[in-house]
Formats: C-alpha cells, structure tokens, sequence
C-alpha cells in the first residue's frame, strides 16, 4: 500500500472530522490512533453547542462557531444515514439564568444586541422561566434564551465520524501514536511510530493537547492541557429535560442524567478528580436545580481540553512547511467546532474558497513578528 495523501495524528473527534471530510473529497487517509490516554477531551465533555451563550460583539470567530453549530443539523441525519449512529442532537435551546439583578441586566444587554445582529434569543421573566424549565431554582429571577443552540452526545459524534470516515476508505490504526516528524528540505514526508516511520503526502496534526508534544515540529506549538472536572448526578425524576448556565457552573441533561460542569484548571497533564473540583460544578448545579441535592454523585471525570494563549485554535497549512496541517488547540469548543473544523481543513485543501475570514485561526499568528 502506497504512502495516503494525508497521513493524521490523531483519531479524537477533530481528527475523525477532518479525515471524514478529507475522504469525503476523494482525499486517501490515514488516521493515526495513539490509544488510551489519560483525560481525554472527548470522554468529559458535555457536548454543548453554544455560540451565542458566551458570544461577544468583538469575537472573530462568531460567525464561525454559529455555522458550526448549524452544521450538525446537515450532519446528524447525514451520519445517522451512513453508520446508524444518532448523534443525540438537541436544538431546543439553552438558559443562563441569572440570581441577581446585575446578572440579569448583563444577560438582558447581551439579548439586546443579539437580537440587533438577527439572533434568536429572549429574554425570560421569572414566571415564563418557570414555565419553560419547570424544577429551575425559586431563587433564579429570569433567564436568557439562546434558542438555537444546543447539544449532542459527543462519545456518539465520535463514533459516528469514525465510521463514516472508514466507510469512505479512511484506514485507522489504532495503538499507533506519532512520536516525531520527518521533514527533509521543508517538506513533511512521514511520521515516526514505535513501529517505525510511516510514509506520508501531508501530515495533519490533530492530538489535541500532546499536539506540541510531537518531535520535530519546525517550531513549538502553544497548546497546552486545561484540566476539566464534571460530575454526573441522575435526572431529577418529573422535571423536563434543559441545558441552563448559573451559579458559576451548568447543567447539561443528557440520556436521564445531568451532567454538571465544569471547572477550569491548569495543572498539566494531571487527570486527577478532586473533591473540591467536585464539589464546585455539584454545587452549581444543585443551585440550578434544587431536586439535585437529593441525588447521589454518579460518575466522576477530568479531561484535558488542549488550550491556546489566545484561546482560539490553530487551523490551517504550517507557514513555513506546505504539507503540514495543524487543527488543534480547540480547548472547550473541540465539539461545537469539530464538523466545522473538518470542512475548513478539507476545502482549504482542495482550493475551495471560504465564507469566512480565517486569518484568526492561522497557525502562525504567534510567531510572525
């Protein structure tokens, strides 16, 4: 078997997007698994979609993140067609509730202006926030309403990229991490694996945050792990499913179980799970929902979300090595920018144009003088 147009580091749910879209347009892929490493950010995500609940007027990449939400209603029944995988796409909305009347006079002027730009979002009373999400804490005095954002399973989103990606011929070698590149005269032309180097035509580098870990890259890259801790409670029984902001932390219902996040934590690549990280993201969620201080603490988790200084990811062809990609440092964003992330690889790399200014993500932001 020849050397594949695109060789990938990294089979996450970046990865696994990039090589669907990449196979997609008739593109020959490898997607290099490294295998089970600690704090993962897929497994501890709530897989939220939410552009417009942390949007701000000067955010270059707001339309970006709008689209890539949209996306997944074009791409869940799409995968659910090809694999048979429901994504678990939900689209009724989310809340950031306020307890104060400083937080809800922010809330109430991030609504005015998204409503100027032609967003969904409303502003809900006390008594209609009752209304919409019964079981909501009485102490909560309104809420905003981004009313098309979302969620979706993100271990299901995985699975069906992979899936999608080795039906379209995408080989996957699990167990195979990139240790290092090989780059002779300012070209990429393989990788180096504990079994040895392995031929490429491009390498994309998708290990979200042991992306800069990789040896020989033509200069550092700055991502970096963001530890995130997350309890899982059950659903309070009677009260309607809901995604809601407040109190310092959210709730996320998922399959009859809350979900509730998450903190923000730099401490290197330790995945430990701490009590007082626990006990932070239960609280707000029990502050959320008061029927969740009855229920018992179910599952545990931290994940590694590979961060970047500026907090935007880097996406896009290498300045200075034309054959070697980067999509990587997506830190809490990895799933609402996956499926987009794959299309803006994939078109750049077939000579499509993009609707978008893309400058923001360019990999080498940091180092041009």
């Amino acid at each position: 078997m020849g050397a594949p147009d695109v060789l990938i580091a990294g089979a996450g749910v970046i990865g696994a997007a990039c090589a669907r879209a990449l196979a997609t347009r008739g593109l020959s892929v490898a997607l290099l698994d490294a295998g089970p490493l600690p704090g993962p950010a897929t497994a501890a995500s709530a897989g939220m979609l939410p552009p417009l609940v942390e949007a701000r007027p000067d955010d270059p990449l707001l339309g970006v993140s709008i689209r890539a939400r949209d996306l997944y209603r074009e791409l869940a029944p799409a995968l659910a067609d090809e694999t048979g995988v429901d994504i678990g796409l939900w689209t009724e909305g989310i809340l950031q509730v306020a307890f104060t009347e400083a937080e809800a006079d922010r809330l109430k002027d991030g609504v005015a202006w998204q409503r100027q730009q032609g967003h969904h979002a409303e502003w809900l009373s006390a008594d209609e926030l009752r209304e919409h999400a019964p079981g909501i804490s009485p102490d909560a005095i309104g809420a905003a309403l981004a009313a098309e954002d979302g969620a979706l399973d993100p271990a299901a989103l995985h699975d069906a990229l992979i899936k999608s990606a080795t039906a379209k011929g995408t080989t996957l070698a699990r167990g195979s991490a990139v240790e290092g590149l090989v780059i002779e005269n300012d070209q990429v032309t393989g990788v180096r694996t504990p079994s040895g180097v392995r031929a490429a035509g491009a390498v994309l580098v998708a290990a979200g945050c042991w992306s800069g870990r990789i040896g020989g890259l033509p200069r550092p890259l700055s991502v970096e792990p963001v530890r995130g801790q997350m309890a899982v409670l059950p659903w309070p029984r009677g009260v309607s499913a809901a995604i809601a902001f407040g109190g310092g932390g959210y709730v996320v219902h998922r399959n009859g179980e809350a979900i509730a996040g998450a903190t923000v934590e730099f401490a290197g690549f330790d995945t430990s799970v701490t009590e007082s990280g626990i006990a932070q993201v239960v609280g707000s969620a029990r502050r959320l929902y008061p029927a969740l201080e009855r229920a018992a603490i179910g599952r545990r988790v931290a994940g590694l979300r590979p961060g970047t200084p500026d907090g935007r990811p880097f996406v896009g062809r290498d300045p200075a090595v034309s054959n070697l990609w980067y999509a990587a440092g997506h830190g809490r964003h990895g799933i609402l920018l996956a499926a987009m992330t794959g299309e803006i690889i994939a078109g750049l790399w077939v000579g499509e144009r993009s609707e978008f200014d893309l400058s923001p993500l360019d990999p080498g932001r940091f180092w041009k003088s």
